[in-house]
């Protein structure tokens, strides 16, 4: 069964693809759609609760141009903060600190704040490159939820945890359909999120309420047991990001948008089955993939190596809320500061 559409830039071909006797139950567009509708409305609402324009004290830290700043309280952003200081500021800094914490670009200020940028060629980017690594993973669904014909239902299922160490980033789906891809494919679902590098898509955050986000994703079993997790942990609220029209769950922070990955250097590269944690008798699909920040470019001699490890199947977190192995994140830091 031909189940794999291409973008426009790719003329309209299709691949090959290989359906099991299970079939699509719906199909992603109309879930997308509502899914949509509730973030918008939710964002509105919010919106909607800043009665009054209020200032807030900025005062920005760094080597350089250190300065304060008067800024819109519950509406500025970092990022705001960096286009008064120059368009540099606004082409390099991956995220913020504001009074200590990391945050993301776009993420409003709520008080008086010391805020710094922090970039990918600073002396210690290992935040950073967390960050771009999540943002990665989080643009492999949204090529993975676009990516299938609409009869297809597409479960986004969660970015799991893999070191830096693995040299790769990964990316959960459940589909109803057993699928080994061919060379070509890969390339076809890399030149998916070509498109939508190309079209500089923020990477939209907002806090909700737990009975928001399961609104949101009703639909969806995984990120349902995801949300109650979180819940019976005693968290009030969830963070989603949204990337075009994909909305995921995701601490955080990330990329302020698209412009920050180079085009041709995000790749597909691997795909392999692991156990669905939450359906004993199903597989779920585990897909891989390598990136490098548009901040850095490399030779093709370097680049294969690079490519090579990553294509390499990575066998870890496979059920979320497990122990992180605080040794892998000992030695993302070491690789880092090496």
């Amino acid at each position: 069964m031909r189940l794999i559409r291409l973008s426009e830039s790719v003329i309209r071909r299709t691949c090959r693809c290989f359906s099991s006797d299970q079939t699509a139950v719906s199909s992603t567009i109309p879930i997308t759609q509502k899914q949509n509708a509730v973030f918008d409305r939710e964002k509105e609402r919010q919106l909607s609760l800043v009665k009054a324009i209020e200032k807030v004290h900025v005062k920005h830290l760094g080597p350089e141009d250190e300065c304060s700043l008067m800024m819109n309280k519950y509406l500025s952003t970092p990022y705001h903060v960096a286009m008064h200081l120059g368009e540099p500021y606004c082409k390099h800094s991956g995220i913020a600190v504001v009074n200590g914490s990391l945050w993301h670009m776009l993420q409003p200020l709520q008080e008086d704040s010391e805020l710094s940028f922090v970039r990918f060629k600073d002396d210690k980017p290992f935040e950073v490159n967390k960050a771009f690594w999540r943002s990665c993973s989080h643009l492999m669904g949204a090529v993975l939820q676009k990516a299938f014909k609409e009869e297809v239902l597409v479960e986004p299922v969660r970015t799991p945890f893999i070191p830096l160490s693995a040299g790769c980033f990964a990316y959960d789906v459940n589909i109803p359909f057993k699928w080994e891809p061919t060379r070509e494919e890969l390339v076809i679902l890399s030149r998916e999120a070509y498109v939508i590098m190309k079209s500089k898509a923020n990477f939209e955050r907002l806090e909700v309420r737990p009975d928001v986000a399961m609104e949101i994703f009703e639909d969806n079993v995984y990120k349902k047991h995801f949300v109650e997790q979180l819940q019976g942990k005693g968290l009030n609220r969830v963070t989603l990001f949204r990337l075009g029209d994909f909305i995921d769950i995701s601490r955080g922070p990330m990329m302020t948008n698209t412009d920050f990955f180079s085009p041709h250097r995000f790749v597909f590269t691997c795909v392999h089955s692991i156990d669905d944690y939450l359906r004993p008798k199903n597989k779920l699909l585990r897909f891989q993939g390598v990136a490098l920040p548009a901040d850095f470019d490399t030779h093709h001699t370097t680049w294969d190596p690079i490519l090579q490890r990553a294509k390499k199947p990575v066998h870890h977190d496979l059920v979320p809320f497990q122990t992180k192995d605080d040794g892998d994140a000992q030695t993302d830091r070491q690789i880092e500061e090496s």
